[in-house]
This record gives structure tokens, sequence and C-alpha cells, in this order.
């Protein structure tokens, strides 16, 4: 009876935790951060998020572990993807299975300290060497990093491994295109790519991560499991700065469901434009930086309930997540790329004229409550929302700061806020060309020809701007020296070339290209050549295509784009017929310069009617 009391008691200390010092267990600094392949804590048991590639990975053990061949599953990836988590998962909650296997994680586990890590792989994978595979029955799992598998099969123990390299090689895995990993009965070797595996998937009207939003609702939703929400709901709603706390509103706002689709939808965006790897662990990492400031972070719960009680609206709003989002570029990788993505930024006609209104009008919080949703009772109702309490605020900035930093500060949060919290749809926050992106790239994936003729009608066109606007049908090439007066261009006919687009019957894509790989081909000479687009270089080519001109930087940043279109120039008519254009004052005239293979002579004439 005394033991089951003194429990409970822990136990209710424990909810009287201060809900900063649960959300540390969140940062990358702390220790439920370490990764390895032998624990599975709690915490990480409780943060499991069940994703597409789970399931097939215990279909390849099952498999894997009914042949009776030796075999190595090559669980490949890049850092941070869930290699190790997945499988300590499968350890904990299978472990009959799993005990059937030898497992070496190449990203931490060494034997011997003067050993690097291509000598470990030699030692452990003996048994998978060309002399010893044969004769061997081990089954072996292999977590390693796409480029630690390519330094290996291309070290000095190579000859030991020719089979292992061939089947990488031929499987396409080092490669970024989407290869089928389903269990191969004849061969020894299997794998499973977490590459090919994205935190987000395509769908027709955009994408989505189910796997984020999941995430976030471990850490927001009640659940009795849910050591967060506990210290909400005990510690938080009974604290003295309650209604005035930027962290306890922060977590209020996580809860909405419109928060955390804007906060999924703004990493998808920032994974896609920066080419940025999300980690299950930088993702929770990034859900801490959210709701906890960091100047706020290093305070002990009695320094953070004094700092708290002082602050005034302007402080406030240096502490809520919109600030926290955008303004400290400085914490991580994520928060850098989403910086980026700042709707402060952002310039149009409608938005333009609102923050017009918002600096003139003698009273901003009408315009909050039209265009923002402020829940009743709500501080954001009851400050921004409250024309007394703005007005108030006012006055004491006039006493400790500038009441125009103040107005910025709200103009900066309502611009944020309309971003998670619209009211309206008058003002269009969204980027278009990678809105565009999105659904070609879903379109590409699905194989759908008629949906891309658009596209490859755009980089058509601007395949033949990039070096500057020619004739129709033509392309600008560039002979001797750089100069001004004359352009000479050639006649490059070139057709989009679908032969590569594989139809696919799935309306959700998990697994995916995440680039265009766009092919254009001649008919005359019989030749196609492809490029590989990434939104940056889709944004580019879109930009060419309306008129824009690549400069010098742009050459240099898509060094594979000019070298496709090098590629594409030979296909033209150069060894044939040339037009040259004389630019000399205000008056341009135009040439022909044609080769008679025949007679082995030049003609050169003025075109007619120039």
């Amino acid at each position: 009876m005394q033991n089951n009391l003194k429990i409970e008691g822990e136990r209710c200390m424990e909810s009287k935790i201060c809900l900063v010092e649960e959300l540390k267990k969140l940062k990358e600094s702390s220790k439920e951060a370490v990764e390895n392949l032998n624990s599975f804590s709690p915490f990480k048991e409780y943060i499991h998020v069940k994703r597409k590639v789970q399931d097939e990975l215990f279909h390849l053990l099952q498999k894997t572990n009914e042949s009776n061949k030796s075999q190595l599953i090559l669980v490949c990836g890049g850092v941070g993807d869930g290699k190790s988590h997945l499988i300590s998962y499968f350890m904990k909650y299978n472990s009959d299975l799993m005990n059937n296997f030898e497992k070496h994680n190449d990203a931490t586990e060494s034997f011997e300290p003067q050993k690097t890590s291509i000598d470990t792989l030699n030692d452990v994978l003996d048994a998978f060497s060309d002399e010893n595979i044969e004769n061997s029955n081990e089954k072996f799992i292999l977590a390693i990093n796409l480029g630690a598998l390519n330094n290996f099969i291309d070290s000095e123990y190579k000859d030991r491994f020719k089979k292992l390299r061939k089947y990488v090689i031929e499987k396409g895995i080092l490669e970024s295109s989407i290869t089928d990993n389903s269990f191969d009965e004849s061969s020894n070797f299997q794998f499973i790519n977490f590459s090919d595996y994205h935190m987000y998937s395509l769908k027709e009207d955009g994408p989505r991560s189910e796997y984020i939003e999941d995430i976030i609702n471990k850490i927001t939703n009640d659940h009795k499991e849910n050591i967060f929400y506990k210290s909400y709901k005990n510690y938080c709603l009974s604290c003295e700065n309650k209604y005035k706390c930027p962290v306890k509103l922060n977590y209020e706002m996580l809860m909405k469901d419109n928060i955390k689709s804007t906060v999924s939808t703004l990493l998808i965006e920032a994974i896609v434009k920066h080419k940025m790897i999300v980690s299950t662990r930088s993702l929770l990492n990034f859900v801490y930086d959210f709701i906890v400031n960091n100047n706020l972070d290093n305070m002990n719960t009695k320094e953070l309930q004094k700092e708290i009680s002082s602050l005034e609206l302007i402080d406030t709003i240096k502490y809520m997540f919109t600030s926290n989002l955008f303004e400290h570029s400085e914490l991580s990788n994520i928060l850098s790329s989403v910086s980026t993505l700042d709707s402060v930024h952002i310039r149009n006609e409608e938005l333009d004229s609102l923050i017009i209104k918002l600096n003139i009008t003698d009273d901003m919080s009408v315009i909050f409550r039209e265009y923002l949703q402020l829940d009743e009772g709500h501080y954001l109702e009851n400050t921004i929302g409250n024309k007394e309490a703005l007005e108030e605020a006012f006055v004491k900035s006039k006493l400790k700061r500038d009441s125009d930093i103040l107005k910025e500060n709200l103009i900066k949060m309502f611009i944020r806020l309309y971003l998670f919290i619209p009211n309206n749809d008058e003002i269009n926050l969204k980027d278009n060309i990678y809105n565009q992106y999105m659904k070609d790239l879903y379109n590409w994936n699905k194989g759908l020809a008629k949906k891309l003729k658009r596209v490859y009608d755009d980089v058509k066109s601007s395949i033949y701007k990039w070096n500057g606007e020619s004739i129709e049908g033509n392309i600008n090439i560039f002979i001797g020296k750089n100069q001004m007066r004359y352009k000479v261009s050639q006649t490059l006919n070139i057709d989009a070339d679908i032969s590569n687009l594989n139809k696919c019957d799935e309306e959700e894509l998990h697994k995916f290209n995440s680039n265009l790989i766009l092919r254009f081909k001649n008919e005359e000479k019989n030749k196609s050549h492809e490029i590989d687009i990434d939104f940056n270089l889709y944004s580019l080519l879109m930009a060419i295509k309306n008129g824009y001109r690549p400069n010098k930087t742009d050459k240099y940043n898509y060094i594979n784009f000019v070298e496709f279109i090098n590629k594409m120039t030979k296909l033209g008519t150069q060894s044939k017929e040339v037009i040259i254009e004389d630019r000399s004052g205000n008056t341009s005239s135009k040439y022909k310069l044609v080769y008679d293979k025949n007679f082995e002579s030049y003609k050169f004439e003025s075109i007619n009617g120039v």
C-alpha cells in the first residue's frame, strides 16, 4: 500500500514538471537522441511513427530469413534517415526473427580503433567475400550510408567483393533512379534504399506528409503516454503565467490541425527547394525550436517564470512561433531553409495594399480580426485583436521603445500569422512556380504524358533561349571571341521524347524520383539527350521562358544544363548552315552561310526580306 502511494506520488510530481523541461527531450543534444542498434528507449518507443518503408523492410527480412542461402541485406540510405531506428525497433518487437541475423551499423560501430570503417567492413563481411559466399549460411543486416557503400566497393578490398560490387552496380543502388528492391531468391544479396522513400508523398492536389503530422501529433495529442501533454495539462494550465506564456501559446497553436498542416507544407517546400535532409531527430529538434525560443532555452523554471511574468507585447512577439520559425536561421539547417520561405519577403498588390492600411490605421485590431482566425478568449484575441490592449502596448512602447518598432513587429507577425490562420483567401502567399513544379513532378512520376505537354514545351522554349533570343526554331551558338556586334545561330529541331516515362497506377506516391528527368530528341539524327531538373533549375528555366537571360553565375551553378545544351546544339544544322545577324548601330541585317557538301564550298547570302 505504501509503495503504491509512493509511486502515485512520484507520478504526481512528474506531472508537475514545466513543459519546457519535458520538451527538452526533443532536442538533438538530449540523451534521447543517441541512436544504436541495441537500444530502444521508452521515449523512442512512444515517438515511433510507422512509415511505408517499415512494411517493406519487414517483408524483406521475413523472405530472407526463409531462404536457405547466405543472405546479406543492404539497408542503405542517407545520414539520419531512420535505418538504425527501424532496425532497433524490429529487434525489440520481432526479436525471434532478428536473432537469426548478424547486424552491423557502419555509421557507429568499429571494433578496433586503429582500423578504418573500410577495414571493419572487410572483416564483418568476410562471409560474403567471393571466396566464402557459396560456402556460407550466414544472414547479415548491414546498415550503411550510400557514400560509405560506394567507398567500400571501390576500395582496396573490391577484388574480394566482386560479386557484391556487381550487384550494387546492376541494381543501380547508388543511382538516383527508383529501382525494384523486391526479394530475389536467386541472389545472396538483397537491399532496401531508404533514399527512395521520402518524408512526404506526392498527390494530385499537392504533396503532403502524414509522417510529419503524425510526429507532431505524438507531441501535442491528448494521449495517456504523452508526457508533453501531461505537463501542459497538469502544469501549464495552472501556472500563474498561463495567460501570457509564449511557450504555452506556441504549444496550443501547434495543436491546431491547420497549423500542423501548414508546418508540414513549409517543411516539404524547404526540403524540395534546398535539397534538405530531414531526419526524425532533426524534425523533433525543429518542433522544440518552434515552441521554445532559444532565449528561454537555458533558463531554469524559476528564471523562466520571472522572465515571462514581466513580458510586454513586443517581447511576446519575439518569443512566438512566428518569430521562432523565421528569425533564427542560425539554430539549425531546417530553420535556415525555412527562414528563406518567410512570407514577409513576398510582394504582391493585395499584400502591399494591406500593409499600407496597417501602417495608417488608428486601430490595427480591426484588420487583425478581419483577416486572422483569432480564438475567443485566447491570448492573441485579447491582445492584437483588442483595441484597448493594443493602445496600451503603444503607450508603454513610447516609454520603453520606439512605437514604430512595435508597429513593424506587429505587421511582420500579422503577415506570418496569415500563412497559418487566415480568415479569408484575399492574399496569396503561395509560390506558384513551386506549386506547378510539384504538380509536374507528380505527373512525371505517374507517367501522365498528356499532362506534361506544357512543361516539355516550356523547357524546350528555355533551351532555345538559353544563349539569348534568336529567330524561331534557332538557337544561338558561340563562335570565336565573345563580341556584341555579330550573333550566330543554327536551326535546331527538337521534340519531347517521352520514352522514359513509366506508368504508375498508385494515386499517392511514396517512392518517387524527386527531380524531373526530361528527354528531348532530334528525329533526323535519331538521338536523344535527357536533363535532370530539380526545383531550382526548373524555376530558372521558367524565368528564361518568360524573358530572363541567364548570367555567368547561373551558368556556373547549372553546369549540368550547360553540358546538356552543348549536347543539344550538336544536333543542329551548324555543319550545314548558320544564320549570322549583324547588329551595328540601330540596324540589323541577317545573312545565311551555307556549306555545299558536294562541291566543298560555302555560299554567303543576305536573307530576303531583311
